[in-house]
């Protein structure tokens, strides 16, 4: 059975999406939660309002995790409302669907900057204190896009998520001899709100290619982010979950 109770959780950019349904899982198993954000307070207050009625703790806290300073401060203000972090979630990330011709530099610089170096920064905060204690869980989301490639050509987003699933093995190694987990998850397609903007016709396709013919839900995924931080994630280490429906089986 997984039990979280008097663990405390920050999740990146868990103010809608796969985060929120990240953050809430965890809550679920009795996890305090920091929702992190970076626009959209009221989205973000909202799902903690939401973690808070499970009888958890739970508070917003804006940051650009592209930035380590707003992530220095974020950390401290977390550690303070709530107490040392026992699980960081990576998940804060974004797209922008261009091939790699459309792509500029800038953008590349950005998107590389947001689902990659983000990582990096956000886990050089909150690892000094998992050190110190000898113990913690950190979970990379990555994407379906890093093990196959992305479907528009997406060379950015892609090399950054697949940089994510190196990162995380490397990290892994090094981390688990000081007591703390590393593992990743690698969604595929979710039922995030993006799906609305697709052609019907070509949404009807895309579901077609998945052997369970549906998106996953973003409980799907929080469950798996909650069973790898619980006991029976105890003895995985470096590892890439994969959660895409059987729509791509390496």
């Amino acid at each position: 059975m997984i039990n979280l109770q008097g663990k405390v959780a920050l999740v990146t950019g868990s103010s809608r999406g796969i985060g929120a349904g990240i953050a809430k899982s965890l809550a679920e198993y009795g996890a305090d939660i920091a929702v992190n954000y970076l626009r959209g307070q009221e989205q973000a207050e909202a799902v903690a309002a939401e973690i808070t009625a499970m009888g958890r703790r739970a508070q917003a806290f804006q940051a650009d995790v592209t930035d380590l300073d707003a992530i220095t401060r974020m950390v401290s203000a977390v550690e303070a409302a709530l107490g040392p972090i026992d699980i960081l979630v990576n998940n804060a990330g974004q797209n922008i669907l261009k091939n790699i011709l459309e792509t500029g530099v800038e953008e590349w610089d950005w998107v590389l900057d947001l689902n990659l170096k983000a990582y990096f920064l956000c886990t050089k905060a909150v690892l000094p204190g998992m050190v110190e204690r000898k113990a913690g869980h950190i979970v990379n989301i990555t994407s379906i896009s890093g093990q196959r490639g992305g479907l528009s050509c997406d060379v950015h987003y892609s090399s950054a998520k697949a940089g994510i699933m190196g990162f995380t093995r490397s990290l892994a190694r090094w981390a688990a001899p000081q007591g703390i987990l590393v593992n990743a998850v690698a969604p595929g397609y979710f039922d995030t709100g993006w799906e609305k903007n697709i052609d019907p016709t070509r949404l009807e396709r895309l579901i077609d290619t998945i052997p369970l013919k549906r998106f996953g839900t973003v409980e799907e995924v929080g469950e798996i982010v909650a069973f790898l931080c619980g006991p029976g994630g105890n003895y995985i280490v470096g590892e890439v979950i994969t959660a895409n429906g059987g729509v791509h089986i390496a």
